[in-house]
């Protein structure tokens, strides 16, 4: 007969297999999305449910060596909007620079512990576990407040750490799907919005401008005679010129906005929230910006445009929206060029 296992061991092999059952279905439901933005609003969820915790947060190791909270439950915005520290610095910069996760037995405490005696950490103990993806440090995960009000102990620490561990993976994949789908999106040559993204883009706007009544305007911009500038200058000076026209669009459209590459030397500027007024006045101010640009030294020709503008009528259909900028524009090139027209 087999040796009968002490009431204690049962219990632990219960446990480990709870806690099994817990990193399966944690990494089941990360590694159903490749959304990063939902990887880690995942991620926070299923801490709080399964360390029975109030907050946690995600923090993200930037490229000059901060952090900043991207998701976080549990605690006030100022502080979410607000907190931002070095590595090294504070509970989550100790982890962020040491690779390893630390369990705080009292937050009022600890020397680390950068905000002093707050209301909302009953329990004062917390932990804390890093997000490693091959090796680098991405981010940090914070949990605080059990609800049973008593502390954490290790066996929250070690579920923290192997949940942390999957979740740096799911976000490693989550990153590659988004860059991959990113360059998709690009044009080549300027970086700008493709043709195919600004249509999906468009008809999404649309459909909002129209659900919530809201102004949408559509700027399309023709470089003039660019055939002629090429022929000239040979076509890696018309790259260069194209390149350029698409960063002066870029710096000067808002976050909101989209800059596109319609086709060729064609772009469209898709201005969200924007009347016919505003769009008119961004217009006009393109096409300051690019009368006159000169792309080499030694090329004489300078660039001109030519800038057609509509804003969304009483029908909200994306294709109308964009034949009545593609009018304005063929009006302002039989004006002369290097103008802008408006709609009515």
């Amino acid at each position: 007969m087999g040796t009968r296992r002490k009431p204690e061991e049962i219990v632990e092999l219960q446990r480990r297999n709870a806690e099994l059952e817990i990193l399966f279905d944690t990494v089941r439901d990360l590694a159903s999305t490749l959304s990063t933005h939902e990887v880690i609003e995942r991620l926070v969820a299923r801490t709080l449910r399964h360390l029975d915790s109030e907050i946690a947060s995600v923090l993200q190791v930037g490229t000059e060596g901060h952090l900043r909270i991207l998701h976080a439950v549990g605690l006030p915005e100022d502080v979410v909007r607000g907190t931002r520290m070095k590595m090294g610095s504070g509970i989550a910069g100790h982890v962020a620079a040491t690779g390893e996760a630390l369990l705080v037995p009292d937050v009022e405490l600890d020397p680390r512990f950068v905000r002093r005696n707050h209301e909302r950490y009953y329990t004062h103990s917390c932990i804390s576990a890093p997000l490693i993806d091959q090796g680098r440090v991405r981010g940090v995960i914070n949990v605080n407040n059990k609800s049973a009000r008593t502390p954490f102990d290790e066996t929250d620490l070690r579920l923290l750490g192997a949940i942390a561990t999957h979740a740096a993976m799911a976000l490693r994949n989550a990153d590659r799907y988004e860059a991959l789908l990113e360059k998709a999106q690009r044009d080549a040559l300027t970086g700008l919005a493709n043709y195919g993204h600004f249509w999906t883009v468009l008809e999404s706007e649309v459909k909002r401008a129209a659900r919530y009544e809201r102004a949408l305007s559509l700027v399309l911009i023709d470089i003039d005679h660019f055939k002629r500038f090429n022929d000239r200058h040979g076509h890696l000076a018309g790259d260069r010129a194209l390149a350029r026209v698409a960063r002066t669009l870029a710096e000067r459209s808002r976050t909101h906005d989209l800059a596109a590459r319609y086709g060729g030397e064609e772009f469209a500027v898709l201005l969200p929230e924007t009347g016919a007024e505003g769009a008119a006045l961004f217009a006009e101010k393109i096409r300051v910006a690019l009368e006159g640009m000169v792309i080499d030294a030694d090329a004489d020709d300078v660039l001109t445009a030519s800038v057609g503008v509509a804003t969304l009528g009483a029908r909200p259909v994306a294709a109308d929206l964009v034949a009545a900028a593609d009018e304005r524009l063929y009006e302002a090139k039989d004006a002369g060029r290097n103008r802008v027209c408006a709609g009515d």
